[in-house]
């Protein structure tokens, strides 16, 4: 016990968040939508908003000791239980996307990826401001990951699995709503 199971992983599948219990401004995946959402699974009448969004792509390994001053906002996250088989975090990219409700917005990863965003309508619970959203990881047509979350308006939920140049990919997203 104590040993990330991040590193242990063999195929490109992600974790979304849920070694987050305790760590501030960030939300773990919500596995049921919330009882106001169409149960048809599509935008909800409020998605007329948008969601401002960061996206910071981060490359996690264990060689070294560098910790990229850009990612000081997540080192909370990223220095937590859940990457401690990490010691080096260098961001790669960041990507600030404004999403119209029901659309999605597209940003490059390395390796020939895709990622794709998509904000899908507020999901207010329990006097909260959340968001819903999807993320998709694309290699051309195939999808390495397709998933859904909710998160609090201004949270940040971080993905890692995807193996990349000896270490692996995190992905830090930050969402707000915007109207």
């Amino acid at each position: 016990m104590g040993k990330s199971v991040i590193g242990k992983w063999a195929s490109p599948l992600a974790v979304l968040a849920l070694f987050s219990l305790g760590l501030p401004q960030v939300s773990a995946a919500q596995a049921d939508a919330p009882k106001s959402a169409p149960s048809d699974g599509k935008a909800s009448p409020d998605a007329a908003g948008k969601a401002v969004c960061s996206v910071r792509v981060i490359h996690a390994t264990a060689n070294g000791t560098d910790f990229d001053a850009r990612l000081e906002p997540l080192r909370p996250q990223l220095k937590g239980q859940a990457f401690q088989s990490f010691t080096r975090f260098a961001l790669l990219k960041q990507h600030e996307l404004s999403i119209a409700g029901g659309a999605s917005q597209n940003f490059d990863m390395p390796g020939e990826h895709q990622g794709v965003l998509a904000y899908e309508g507020r999901a207010d619970a329990s006097g909260k401001h959340r968001l819903r959203l999807r993320l998709e990881i694309q290699d051309g047509k195939a999808k390495l990951l397709s998933t859904k979350f909710v998160i609090n308006d201004g949270g940040t939920v971080m993905q890692a699995g995807l193996k990349y140049d000896k270490g692996v990919l995190v992905l830090g997203i930050t969402c707000r709503s915007a109207g």
